[in-house]
């Protein structure tokens, strides 16, 4: 291999390696599939009280140049007890649709009142 040559492969090979290491960085989607037991509980954003769906639902954040997010969410339907569960979402993610893919799992058990 000639000298040119063998410069011209590094220089290629660099710019892959910097292009998956960017592309990595780029990452900051997160997603969780939120469960009930037993199904057909709202589930409630309590940093801004917004209803997320009901369960079971994915749920999608994006953040800028953040690992993780902290999520903070209260679980109600009728006939049992609201409930409040905390977690983090790891946003390792280049896309939504990557993350929808690759849900974290959230699993919450509700409790019956007592009437």
């Amino acid at each position: 291999m000639s000298r040119s040559s063998f410069r011209l492969l590094a220089a290629r090979c660099l710019a892959a390696v910097t292009t998956v290491v960017v592309l990595a960085g780029c990452a900051n989607h997160g997603a969780a599939l939120i469960r009930t037991q037993p199904d057909g509980a709202e589930v409630v954003n309590l940093s801004d009280d917004t209803v997320l769906g009901v369960t079971p639902v994915k749920v999608w954040w994006r953040e800028g140049t953040e690992k993780r997010k902290f999520v903070n969410i209260r679980v109600q339907k009728e006939g049992y007890r609201d409930k409040t569960s905390s977690f983090w979402v790891t946003l390792r993610h280049a896309s939504k649709e990557a993350a929808l893919d690759e849900p974290q799992f959230v699993e919450i058990k509700l409790d019956k009142t007592d009437e």
